[in-house]
């Protein structure tokens, strides 16, 4: 229990060393994956937010989905396994 804490604790604070200013995008999703917003030149944040989630379940997420909006960003989609 303790070692998972612990492992929770570094990917987020690494997760905000991740030259997004610390702020990682919203995640809609659940123990099996989910969906994260990006905007262009962002998709390193959008990444770091999967991973958190993912290991909110002692899991690793992959990205399976990336669908760009016109403007520019778009959403990622992605399996926590």
């Amino acid at each position: 229990m303790g070692r998972i804490a612990l492992v929770s604790a570094v990917v987020i604070a690494l997760a905000g060393c991740a030259g997004s200013g610390g702020t990682l995008p919203t995640v809609t999703g659940n123990e099996q994956g989910g969906k994260v917003p990006y905007a262009e030149g962002s998709m390193p944040a959008a990444m770091d937010a999967a991973k958190a989630h993912c290991s909110q379940f002692n899991k690793k997420a992959q990205m399976t989905q990336m669908s760009p909006a016109a403007e520019g960003g778009g959403t990622v989609g992605f399996q926590c396994r």
